[in-house]
């Protein structure tokens, strides 16, 4: 038994040590602060679209939650347990409503939840998303709020952060992450605000600058994998396809992921339009190449909502081109599914010029295959699934707006510092490994604090080794691996001294019965070889006259049993005779019957 609880805490501190170095190395490591990586659920969900969504736990213990990604708002919303799932949302409640909704959060579980009051989401015109005509109410509170499935180095998790439950399944059928800078007010709390989690993990030092970058990530994007693994198994491999997930970085991008940019946009003063582009041109290349807008147009890049926001005439162009008809029922541009499948196999693209200036200046394109505008909608949004077009026409300038579906094809990285942001063409280059550059602080003492944000093709990238908390994954890695062996290693020692372990104590337990029936094996009253001296009997079968005859005394026979030790460890009794002398005394055993076996 104490062997066995040795090799078992020996095993546990050594994984603490492992577990121990890798976290000094990784948390603890000096330098300035990190970019801070936030992982995607890897899911895509949506009523209105695949969408790459990312975790969040929410109030304590946390309830684990998916959402979307919004650029605009300032706060974060969830789905309400109480109400997100009933039928007084629905007429009809889905199948597996809560997993669809990225599941819900409960305030009545949290005991860090501090309740302010039902407030719409805008109001008069002012507020998120009221430009495009959203209407939202919900249950406002502060509680705590952390990024990612897991605390950790890629999951901060901060206290008192806005979170506001939404208990209807329109706008939002999914909750949002808002990524804007500006703080959250309660005019009829006495005109309360709360900063936004984005702001707050600055203010806290939990990254080095007030910048993030996004791309929604395309589900449509199937980069083919082989399995070696199965190559070396199967004669013929199963592909594989690998989905491009969305990704949200602070205080950095990756160079992976995007075509670097020749120009650099500047921040409009407007705070909820903010992220401002001149789209100079949209022009349609499928059997024949059509220009699908009349004149430049300033456009909000808002993630918020999954559509593209255009003029009317705008509007007609594309119905023009793709063969679309409105749904007055719906509002939506719906698409059968033979019109399906013959666009899908025209695969006609459609590209977005933007410059930051309405003409002139450098510019950039951002092409979108068919597609990823080949989105679904799914109940409550209609009745019956169906594909549709994501196109609204906006009835105004205010609501000129590229949405969720432009951010599948394009890399957005903002600098609030600098007041600056970029707008770059997704890579799709397979097995790129990723490269993280962090966006130092304008103030810091490390790199370019005045330069606008500007990555151009040909020019030499950001040091990707700039300075980081901690050693390179690369290391990292090696640390893990090198615990593990070591871990395996230990288990299967372990696992051979136990066994030799019990081994020797069967044999000892063996060898103490043995000595404890004083040599009988399984034969008893047979005694193991003694001399005894025994003493003078007057018997006359014990003493010997004293006649010049030989006596022989014959011993017992012994009976044979299997013989599986050494024959010499039974033999016939010796005995001294006193009495007068005897020229010669032998005790006789049959060859063959002295082996015994245990």
């Amino acid at each position: 038994m104490y062997p066995v609880l040795r090799i078992v805490l020996l095993t546990q501190y050594l994984i603490g040590i492992c577990n121990a170095v890798l976290d000094s190395v990784v948390v603890r490591g000096t330098g300035p602060v990190p970019p801070l990586v936030i992982p995607p659920s890897q899911y895509f969900e949506g009523n209105d679209g695949p969408w790459s969504t990312f975790n969040l736990r929410v109030g304590t213990p946390g309830q684990d939650v998916r959402v979307t990604i919004s650029t605009a708002s300032p706060e974060t919303m969830v789905v309400l347990s109480e109400y997100g799932c009933s039928t007084i949302v629905f007429k009809t409640v889905p199948e597996r409503c809560a997993s669809s909704r990225g599941l819900m959060f409960s305030p009545n579980s949290s005991s860090t939840w501090s309740d302010k009051g039902f407030f719409g989401i805008n109001q008069d015109g002012v507020g998120l998303e009221a430009n495009l005509g959203y209407t939202q109410a919900a249950n406002f509170g502060l509680d705590t709020l952390g990024l990612g499935m897991v605390a950790g180095a890629n999951g901060p998790t901060l206290k008192n952060q806005t979170i506001a439950g939404i208990p209807s399944a329109s706008p939002f059928y999914l909750g949002i992450f808002g990524l804007g800078t500006q703080p959250v007010n309660f005019s009829s709390l006495g005109n309360y605000s709360a900063p936004s989690y984005f702001t707050s993990l600055r203010d806290q030092n939990l990254i080095p600058s007030l910048s993030w970058s996004y791309t929604a990530g395309a589900k449509y994007r199937k980069l083919i994998r082989v399995s070696l693994f199965l190559i070396r198994i199967l004669t013929l491999s199963k592909l594989g396809l690998k989905q491009v997930y969305g990704q949200l970085i602070f205080s950095g991008y990756d160079t992976s992921r995007f075509t670097s940019s020749p120009i650099s946009f500047t921040i409009a003063k407007d705070l909820t339009r903010d992220i401002v582009v001149s789209l100079q041109s949209i022009t349609y290349s499928g059997t024949v190449q059509t220009s699908l807008l009349a004149s430049p147009i300033l456009v909000f890049i808002d993630s918020t909502d999954p559509n593209l926001w255009l003029p009317e005439a705008a509007c007609q162009l594309f119905e023009e081109a793709f063969g679309l008809t409105l749904d007055d029922a719906t509002g939506l541009y719906l698409v059968n599914n033979s019109h399906h499948e013959a666009l899908l196999s025209e695969n006609a693209e459609v590209s977005f010029k933007l410059s930051d200036t309405i003409g002139g200046g450098g510019t950039v394109n951002i092409v979108l295959p068919y597609s990823a505008f080949d989105l679904k909608a799914e109940y409550p949004m209609v009745n019956n699934a169906s594909f549709y077009f994501p196109l609204k026409k906006a009835a105004n300038n205010t609501q000129y707006t590229l949405g969720r579906t432009f951010l599948q094809e394009a890399y957005l990285t903002v600098d609030y510092e600098r007041g600056n942001f970029s707008v770059s063409p997704c890579s799709w280059v397979e097995g790129a490994a990723q490269n993280i550059v962090a966006i130092s602080s304008k103030d810091s003492k490390v790199g370019n604090n005045t330069t606008p944000l500007i990555i151009a093709p040909g020019d030499a990238e950001p040091n990707p080794t700039s300075p980081k908390n901690g050693i390179d994954t690369g290391a990292i890695i090696g640390i893990v691996v090198g615990c593990a062996i070591f871990a395996i290693l230990l288990a299967l020692a372990g696992y051979f001294f136990l066994k030799r372990w019990k081994e020797k104590q069967t044999l000892s337990q063996i060898i103490e019965s043995s000595d404890s029936h004083k040599g009988v094996v399984g034969l008893e009253g047979l005694e193991s070889p003694e001399y005894h001296k025994l003493s003078s009997l007057k018997a006359t079968d014990g003493e010997l006259s004293n006649d010049s005859q030989i006596y022989q005394l014959h011993s017992e026979q012994m009976p044979r049993r299997a013989a599986e030790t050494n024959e010499d460890l039974v033999r016939s009794v010796a005995y001294e005779l006193p009495g007068s002398a005897v020229k010669s005394v032998g005790l006789d055993v049959e060859e063959g019957n002295n082996a015994v076996s245990r």
